[in-house]
This record gives C-alpha cells, sequence and structure tokens, in this order.
C-alpha cells in the first residue's frame, strides 16, 4: 500500500508532530507527507484561501491515485471497518491512496467534487494538524488489524 497525505499547513514545532512521527516510524506501509502552503494568504478572503489551497492540493495530487478527502460532512466508520476498507482497496487494485486535509477553512469544492471518498473522524471540529496525527495512528491501526497484530483491541 502507497499512501500520500497532502496536507495544508506545516508542523514546524507543534506537539502533534511527535505523535505523528510516533505512528509513521512503526507503519510498514509507504507513508509520504506533503506539506503544502499558501503564499501570501493573509491579505486573501476565506473563499480565495480554500481556492488557492484547492489548487495547491490537485497540483499535487497524482490522478492515478485513489483521492479521499477528510471532511467533517464525510462517512464515519470504526477502526475495524477503516481497516476493511484498505483490505477491500488491495483487493480491488487501488495499492496507490492520497489522504488530502484541507486547511483552517475546510477543502475547496474542487478538490471535493475529484474525490472518490469523503471521510470524517468525528462529528467534532478538529485542528488539521491534529487531524494529521489521528490520521496516521488510524493508518497503523488498520494496518495492525489486517496483520492480526494485538495492537487493536474491541
Amino acid at each position: 500500500m502507497r499512501i500520500t497525505i497532502l496536507s495544508i499547513g506545516k508542523f514546524e514545532n507543534s506537539p502533534q508532530k511527535a505523535v505523528f512521527e510516533n505512528y509513521f516510524k512503526r507503519l510498514k506501509w509507504k507513508v509520504e507527507l506533503r506539506e503544502l502552503e499558501l503564499k501570501n494568504a493573509q491579505n486573501m478572503s476565506v473563499a480565495k484561501i480554500k481556492e488557492g489551497e484547492g489548487e495547491l492540493i490537485l497540483k499535487a495530487w497524482k490522478p492515478s491515485s485513489k483521492l479521499i478527502a477528510l471532511d467533517e460532512h464525510g462517512k464515519q466508520f470504526t477502526s475495524l471497518e477503516f481497516a476493511k476498507l484498505f483490505s477491500d482497496m488491495a483487493v480491488n487494485g487501488d495499492s496507490d491512496v492520497t489522504f488530502v486535509i484541507g486547511g483552517s477553512d475546510g477543502l475547496s469544492s474542487e478538490v471535493l467534487q475529484k474525490a472518490a471518498m469523503k471521510i470524517s473522524f468525528s462529528k467534532m471540529t478538529f485542528p488539521h494538524l491534529m487531524v494529521r496525527a489521528v490520521l496516521i495512528e488510524q493508518l497503523y491501526r488498520a494496518e495492525s488489524i489486517i496483520k492480526g497484530h494485538p495492537y487493536h483491541r474491541e
């Protein structure tokens, strides 16, 4: 499984970076984090920021990769269902997946329209850097479930 995470913003020295790196090191699946940043956004409207971030995301995305948007209005999964999603993708030949995490204002409509699937981790809203940490942990958990490792408990 090859997984790309396209995310707006940089970790820099945030506490979420340590959590992300911990699970990133544990994963056997090939995962690449690409941090995207819109230049000179401080004087732009929310609509222009989302549009600009959407353009950055779509330029960085390989259309041959299955695009999954993390969006508060997406489908929610249990950890077992999330792991099954990956098992099913592998069976169907979808071994290249791109997760996209928007900035503070969410994802542009263009990105959401191109997404093959929209996933939500909760009905609550989280900071986008926190979502990265949750995503990488859930990827590790999915890999552990698929391999029969005892990390996940019911």
